[in-house]
Formats: structure tokens, sequence, C-alpha cells
């Protein structure tokens, strides 16, 4: 199974906890701490756990500082 259709099953997943009443804080409140105990339970190791979880955050702040900069050269 490819990393986009693991990723949209997920949405999927998530899209049916909103549709069952959950509020997106709550739903993003669950799957972050799914998602981590999850990668310290299938990483080889602490460290290799720390470094997926922080590399994801790192991406996603990369990816939000890229758009306001975009942002400010389109204003």
């Amino acid at each position: 199974m490819k990393y986009e259709d693991m990723y949209d099953r997920l949405l999927d997943v998530t899209e049916e906890f909103s549709n069952q009443g959950a509020t997106p804080f709550h739903v993003a409140n669950v799957m972050s701490r799914f998602v981590v105990e999850l990668s310290y339970d299938c990483a080889p190791d602490p460290q290799q756990a720390t470094h997926l979880i922080l590399d994801a955050m790192t991406s996603r702040i990369e990816r939000d500082n890229e758009e306001a900069n975009n942002d400010c050269n389109q204003s």
C-alpha cells in the first residue's frame, strides 16, 4: 500500500469521526496521541520514534512558513 493511499484512508476515518459528532480538536487530539503511541511502539528505538514525530512537525511548520511567505510576497 502506498503512502498516499494510507493517508487518504486515515482522512476518511477522521472525517467519519467528525460526521459522528467529534469536534475537530478532539479528533486531532486523539489522532496525535495515537500517532505518538504508534511511533514509539513500532519504531526500532525511541530515538527513531522521536525523529519521525519531530520530522513530521518540522515539515508542517516549514510548509506553513512557505505559504505565509508566498502570501506576503503576493500582497
